[in-house]
């Protein structure tokens, strides 16, 4: 470019992004001289690591990359430290991690969160990559499905709500292998319609590892729809001779984009950033470069509004305490957008109150023969010990079309079933996650739809329809079944098995307007008006045995 400027030429950007250019002749004196300017620039700044492009706009909590590339011939580019000062509107400020991608290029992934300039400065060990500045502007986001992220609502807290105030009902789904699909494809096609397909039952929260290699009941490659031994190892070398210093960059740019999809669709991702019992060679504990993986994912998946950090699947198996403890100081110091935080089924630290500073919420899974007590009992005890979300993300598993004995684990039930425990589980005010034997693990067939999918469609959309936020445990309010109610204005009641019962309402206001709701089909059937009193109740006779809800809702709210 400078032999050009010398013969008299300089460069318009053909568009606004400076991505392409066109030559205009210095002979005629009436040229814009912004592209002058422009062109000095580039040779007064000319170096081996890039230039920032003008200041770009980015919707509000929208993840956007920053590169910033460099030549320098370097041993191991994952050794560089690489950050970022972020500075925003109202005197935000925070440092970012940054991440290298491969191909000489380093990143800064940054989601503003308010509207207004935003800048960020650069800081690195490697010259080329030190001191580089960037500008974006933050406007509104109008993506129906961004509401910033996810915070546990102070005024309910046992619930959560968006940062926007918008109020989400947490219907989970395990998809451990969720980011093994379409592994090597340019795109995700998979992926995009497993992930519509559970949408489109009401599924909002996908419960996914970092990486997983192999299961010990279905080990080594079963079939076809076998995933594991993982098609592609996270670090570089292999999960039997792993290079730990290096990550597989490959790997992680295909987990971008699992994450994108994700988000895309207004998903939350909780993620395992560690499992015991998977089969990894993960690096050795508090080495370099396990401080290298822990950072390394908050450096590529902090900005994403929709991540929910957990230490480990299953994290009993870690009997270090200390160490866990010390990782969940580190994710709180790192990640700058303070994602929600949890450790799952870790009875024995949760319930002394190890993690009661650490993290925001508690999960857990446990089954009714493996406990003293029920779902339903183990969820209102763990509400009652602390005010904060609670949920059984692990309780029964579905299993396949051709009945009990299509599994791919040990245990398996049927839709009915695990729908009646998932139920139990919400009755109780807690939150549940969905287990479909082919997607739960490393055997992976991603368009099945069984039929709990149609059960769990009905379930988010009863839930929905009500203020479960205010509702709490009251089962003293009902001689037989389950009840939630926000009293005088609404109550829900479930009843596992349909007989006659009584249920006390006092202080209502205005009448309540009945509904019977059957959990199996869906079916909504007037159940008639109700005041102050005992209520006394007989379901439809229409549904003898199917387990069914009564909703009573002030007619004031229901209008």
């Amino acid at each position: 470019m400078l032999s050009d400027f010398k013969r008299g030429i300089v460069f318009q950007p053909v568009n606004s992004g400076l991505t392409g250019w066109k030559p205009i002749p210095l002979t005629n004196w009436r040229i814009d001289m912004r592209y002058l300017l422009i062109a000095m620039a580039i040779l007064v700044g000319m170096n081996h690591s890039a230039v920032a492009a003008d200041a770009v706009s980015i919707p509000c909590w929208t993840p956007h990359d920053f590169a910033f590339t460099t030549d320098t011939a370097l041993e191991n580019p994952f050794d560089t430290t690489f950050s970022a000062e972020v500075t925003g509107p109202q005197g935000t400020s925070f440092v970012l991690p940054g991440f290298f991608d491969g191909n000489g290029t380093w990143k800064v992934r940054v989601a503003p969160t308010a509207e207004g300039a935003w800048s960020l400065k650069t800081k690195s060990d490697l010259p080329a990559l030190d001191g580089k500045t960037a500008a974006f502007t933050c406007i509104k986001n109008a993506d129906p499905n961004i509401h910033g992220v996810l915070r546990v609502d102070t005024e309910h807290p046992h619930h959560f709500v968006y940062q926007d105030g918008t109020r989400f009902f947490m219907q989970a789904y395990e998809y451990d292998w969720l980011w093994a699909l379409d592994t090597g494809k340019p795109n995700i096609p998979t992926v995009e319609a497993s992930l519509d397909l559970l949408l489109e039952h009401g599924f909002n929260y996908v419960i996914l590892n970092t990486y997983a290699h192999d299961t010990g009941w279905r080990k080594g490659k079963t079939g076809p729809d076998d995933f594991g031994p993982a098609p592609m190892y996270a670090w570089a070398g292999s999960n039997d001779a792993p290079d730990h210093t290096r990550m597989n960059v490959d790997f992680w740019q295909h987990y971008d984009k699992i994450m994108n999809a994700l988000l895309r669709r207004g998903m939350q991702a909780h993620i395992f950033i560690k499992v015991y019992n998977k089969a990894v060679n993960w690096p050795a504990k508090d080495s370099p470069e396990e401080q290298m993986f822990f950072r390394w994912l908050m450096a590529r998946y902090a900005a994403y509004p929709n991540v929910i950090w957990d230490f480990s699947k299953e994290a009993h198996n870690e009997k270090d305490l200390a160490y866990k403890q010390r990782w969940l100081t580190f994710i709180r110091a790192t990640d700058p957008y303070k994602h929600l935080v949890t450790v799952h089924d870790d009875d024995v630290a949760n319930d002394s109150g190890a993690y009661d500073e650490l993290t925001d919420f508690r999960t857990d899974q446990h089954h009714k023969s493996q406990k003293g007590a029920t779902d339903h009992q183990t969820i209102l005890l763990q509400r009652n010990r602390r005010a904060w979300p609670v949920a059984n993300v692990e309780s029964d598993y579905e299993c396949g079309p051709l009945g009990l004995e299509d599994k791919t684990y040990g245990q398996a039930m049927t839709a009915e079933a695990t729908t009646r425990t998932l139920w139990s589980i919400a009755m109780a005010g807690g939150y549940i996650a969905y287990y479909y034997t082919y997607t739960a693990w490393d055997v992976i067939r991603p368009l099945d739809a069984p039929t709990g999918y149609t059960y769990m469609k009905h379930f988010g959309d009863f839930w929905r329809g009500t203020e479960y936020w205010k509702l709490a445990p009251t089962d003293s309010l009902v001689n037989h079944g389950w009840c939630l109610a926000q009293p005088a204005n609404e109550y829900v009641v479930y009843q596992e098995t349909a007989q006659p019962f009584t249920l006390d309402i006092a202080g209502a206001d205005s009448t309540l307007s009945g509904e019977w709701f059957n959990v199996f089909t869906g079916q909504r059937t007037g159940a008639g008006e109700f005041g102050n009193g005992t209520a006394q109740l007989s379901p439809p006779k229409e549904w003898p045995d199917a387990p069914l809800v009564l909703h009573l809702k002030s007619k004031r709210d229901r209008n």
